[in-house]
C-alpha cells in the first residue's frame, strides 16, 4: 500500500524540528508541497514521487483537464520561495509565539501558548463574542476568518510585528 504525505506545512515542520525535509517524508512514497501556505507564492505545489509514479499522475492531470499554460512566472515563484523562505519560517514561528503571549493578557481571550509549535495560534473567546468582534475589527480594516468560540490565526511573510501588535490592540480595546 503506497503512502502519500500531504505535504501543505511541511517546511514548517521541517524548520521547527530542526531536520531536512527530505528526513520527514523518508517514510513515504509521494509528497504534495504547497508552495503557497507559509512560503509565500501566488499559488501552486510540487509532487514528489518515483518517476513511475509522477508519469502516471501527468497522464491522469492530463485526462480531467488540470494541465496549465502559461505557468512560468508561478514556477519562478516557486523556485525563489524554495531557496528563500524556508529559513524565515521559523520568523513566523517566532511571531506566532509573540502573537499567543498578547492574546493571552487579554482577559476575555483564551490561548494555551505551550500548544504554539509553529505558526497557528488558536484563541478561544467567548460565548456570542465572535460576530460582534469580526465587525469592530472590520471597521478597522481586519479581517478575521471563521468559528464561533475557537478561531485559528496563522502567521506569515505578510503579517509583520506590528501588525500583530495592532491586531492585539484592537482585540483588548474591544474586550474592554
Amino acid at each position: 500500500l503506497a503512502v502519500h504525505l500531504d505535504g501543505a506545512r511541511l517546511m514548517n515542520a521541517a524548520v521547527k524540528l530542526g531536520v531536512p525535509a527530505r528526513q520527514l517524508v523518508e517514510p513515504v512514497d509521494s509528497v504534495s508541497l504547497c508552495l503557497s501556505k507559509g512560503l509565500g507564492t501566488p499559488a501552486g505545489s510540487v509532487l514528489v514521487g518515483s518517476t513511475e509514479f509522477i508519469a502516471r499522475a501527468r497522464r491522469m492531470r492530463k485526462l480531467v483537464g488540470g494541465g496549465m499554460r502559461q505557468v512560468g512566472i508561478l514556477a519562478a515563484a516557486g523556485l525563489y520561495a524554495l531557496e528563500h523562505h524556508i529559513d524565515r519560517l521559523a520568523d513566523d514561528h517566532a511571531a506566532a509565539l509573540r502573537l499567543a503571549d498578547q492574546l493571552g493578557r487579554i482577559a476575555k481571550v483564551s490561548v494555551n501558548a505551550d500548544l504554539v509549535e509553529t505558526n497557528m495560534v488558536f484563541m478561544q473567546l467567548p460565548e456570542g463574542a465572535a460576530d460582534p468582534l469580526r465587525a469592530h475589527l472590520a471597521g478597522r480594516g481586519i479581517l478575521l476568518g471563521g468559528g464561533d468560540r475557537i478561531i485559528r490565526l496563522v502567521t506569515h511573510l505578510d503579517i509583520d510585528v506590528s501588525s500583530i501588535d495592532q491586531f492585539t490592540a484592537e482585540l483588548a480595546d474591544f474586550f474592554e
